[in-house]
C-alpha cells in the first residue's frame, strides 16, 4: 500500500461526500473556503489535501473529521498495511 493509493482514497472520499450532499463544486469551495480550481484538482487526484484543508472541506460539508474518516475503504486499506 502506498501513499499514492491513500490519497486516492481520500480525494475520492471528498468527491463522494460533496455528491451525496448534491452540493457544486462551486458551493462546496465557497463553504470551505477553499479556491474552485483548488478543490477540483483534490477531487481528480491531482493535488494531495493535507489535514487543515480536509478540515476546511469538513467544515464545508458540514461534517466533523470523525465522520469524514470512517468509511469501508479506509478500513480495508489500513488493515492492509
Amino acid at each position: 500500500m502506498t501513499n499514492k493509493e491513500f490519497n486516492k482514497l481520500i480525494c475520492q472520499r471528498i468527491l463522494s461526500l460533496r455528491k451525496e450532499r448534491k452540493m457544486t463544486l462551486e458551493q462546496l469551495a465557497y463553504q470551505s473556503g477553499i479556491s474552485k480550481g483548488g478543490l477540483s484538482e483534490i477531487e481528480r487526484n491531482m493535488k494531495e489535501p493535507r489535514a487543515y484543508t480536509i478540515l476546511k472541506i469538513c467544515s464545508g460539508l458540514g461534517i466533523n473529521m470523525n465522520e469524514f474518516f470512517a468509511f469501508k475503504e479506509l478500513d480495508e486499506f489500513a488493515n492492509k498495511i
